[in-house]
């Protein structure tokens, strides 16, 4: 038996504590409980439900008991109406699909590609400017874990509710915190391992970032346009930033057929570009 499948009970018989190590078989692991969040997933689409035994209406779906769910296998096939779900855990690549937008958002690859760059890891701390509806703030979440810490400063009342209620959606809140300021210039967090922006004018949390960051952490600024691009990465080599990098993320499908092989002819084009860079002195 697995030992990292078990748990430890503790009984009191005449005085005396007894400590028992009891299995914790692997079939229990797997399967959904009350207070889970499910992914109802088909070929064309995908809802997140919130596994808390009541009877709600899904949209597109029907009215559902979710008591249904509970007690059956992650990957499981069920039938609503007239189409099958499978029953599948959230996953970050999914959030698109899931959650309320009300500004452009940063998209899952893009935003990884950014916490490559800038070494976002487990355990680290990390200051984010600009909230949007919180599609980065949910994958840097990911990314620190419960261990590390995401401060992100948003100044506008609706994308601090969009972004709040998203992640709280998504069950990414937990080690986040939401303030309302400027980050070009509220930020209180010193010593800190990256400063993340998706603001208009990025080159203006520059002087911020370099108080914020501790010597050799990343900057990484996204925006939409080359002139944008131009205007951050002037500023970054003035304020002493180096290793600096800036690129854009295209991403292509491949169709794969039974007669052959060809890309996609839908393709994920330009969405902005990063700029990424590492503080000195």
């Amino acid at each position: 038996m697995d030992i990292e499948l078990s748990f430890f009970l503790f009984k009191r018989r005449k005085g005396i504590i007894k400590v028992y190590n009891v299995p914790r078989l692997p079939y229990l692991v797997n399967m959904i409980k009350k207070g889970d969040k499910v992914v109802l997933w088909k070929t064309d689409g995908a809802t997140l439900v919130d596994v808390d035994e009541e009877t709600k209406k899904i949209p597109g779906i029907g009215i559902i008991d979710t008591r249904r769910f509970v007690g059956k296998d992650w990957g499981t096939e069920v039938e609503l109406g007239r189409d099958k779900y499978r029953l599948l855990q959230p996953a970050i690549k999914d959030a698109p699909k899931l959650i309320k937008r009300e500004a452009q958002i940063v998209l899952p690859r893009i935003a990884v590609q950014i916490a490559f760059y800038c070494d976002i890891t487990c355990g680290k701390r990390v200051v984010e400017g600009g909230a949007g509806s919180g599609m980065m703030s949910a994958v840097l979440a990911n990314m620190v874990g419960p261990e590390g810490e995401l401060v992100t400063y948003e100044l506008r009342e609706d994308f601090i509710r969009t972004a709040r209620t998203n992640l709280e959606k998504l069950g990414a809140a937990e080690n986040w915190k939401l303030v309302k300021g400027d980050v070009t210039k509220d930020v209180k967090e010193r010593t800190v391992d990256a400063f993340v922006v998706d603001i208009p004018e990025p080159w203006q949390a520059l002087d911020m970032a370099g108080e914020a960051l501790k010597n050799g952490g990343f900057f990484a600024g996204y925006v939409p346009s080359t002139n944008q691009l131009e205007r951050t990465v002037k500023k970054m080599r003035k304020n002493g930033f180096i290793d600096i990098k800036s690129f854009e993320s295209l991403e292509r499908d491949m169709v794969i057929g039974d007669r052959g092989v060809r890309p996609s002819f839908d393709m994920l084009g330009h969405t902005g570009y990063v700029a990424v860079g590492r503080k000195t002195h």
